[in-house]
């Protein structure tokens, strides 16, 4: 006679299943930690309150179809590199691929660019312009009177060891601050990352005041993971998925510029 197991098992055997079949894991996706910090327009909250922007946007798309879940945790940038260096964070947006980065951590292929000018007010007629006897980019990096500022610790242009002028670029601390003093007629250029340039500008009604200089270059960012946050697998299908973004729309081209710079367009990997 055939006797359904189940049927015969003892009830405190048939509670010890179930309890077992509870605790498997679903096959949900991994979740990795993402930092983001306040920078409009690559993430900030919205009107709605949400978490919002073009990094936070296309992270959440990228890891999503490459299986990954992704959590977001508001860290300065200092801050989520230490923790990723720890091991204690997952991803970090919109980085820089360094030898240096590389000792703790791993990188998707570039997955956007990263576009900085050199801006300047719009001269006031009946004034000087301090631009008027800059003609070409030879002529600007010999210039010793034009007051130019940038955020500290960047390094937008391989160019700048050899050109004094964008070397001696008195350095700040917050990018609004370049703004509020380009707007001032304190500095007579910045040197910025566009997107977040015009976006403020725009904020403040002021991007009818602004001409750009000079297209400094493209710098290509990744989505920077610490190394044991992904497997190669995972890394591989991330890049995957970036391989089959389609192209940055018009919104995000860089500005006309006065000054021509051919080697803007030269996009050097791990620059």
């Amino acid at each position: 006679m055939r006797v359904h197991l189940l049927s015969a098992a003892p009830g405190w055997l048939l509670l010890a299943l179930l309890a077992v079949g509870l605790c498997l894991p679903l096959q949900a996706k991994p979740r990795l930690s993402v930092a983001w910090s306040h920078w409009p327009p690559f993430s900030y909250i919205n009107p709605q309150g949400a978490l919002d922007g073009l990094d936070v946007t296309l992270t959440r798309q990228i890891l999503s179809q490459a299986g990954l879940e992704s959590h977001f945790r508001n860290l300065p940038w200092a801050r989520a590199i230490h923790l990723l260096e720890q091991q204690q964070l997952d991803v970090a947006m919109g980085a820089l691929d360094t030898p240096e980065r590389r000792a703790f951590a791993r990188f998707s292929v570039p997955y956007r660019r990263s576009t900085f000018v050199l801006l300047s007010n719009n001269p006031i007629p009946g004034q000087r312009d301090p631009w008027l006897a800059v003609s070409d980019l030879s002529q600007l990096c010999q210039q010793s009177q034009l007051r130019l500022g940038k955020l500290r610790g960047t390094r937008p242009i391989q160019l700048m060891e050899a050109c004094p002028a964008l070397k001696n670029a008195s350095e700040y601390n917050a990018d609004d601050r370049l703004v509020d003093l380009l707007l001032a007629r304190r500095l007579d250029g910045v040197i910025m990352e566009w997107q977040y340039a015009r976006y403020r500008l725009q904020q403040l009604g002021a991007d009818g005041f602004i001409r750009c200089q000079l297209l400094l270059h493209h710098q290509p960012v990744s989505l920077m993971f610490a190394s044991s946050a992904v497997t190669d697998a995972q890394l591989a299908r991330v890049n995957e998925v970036i391989a089959s973004l389609p192209p940055p729309g018009r919104d995000v081209a860089p500005p006309p510029c006065r000054l021509d710079n051919p080697a803007a367009e030269q996009v050097t990997p791990n620059q």
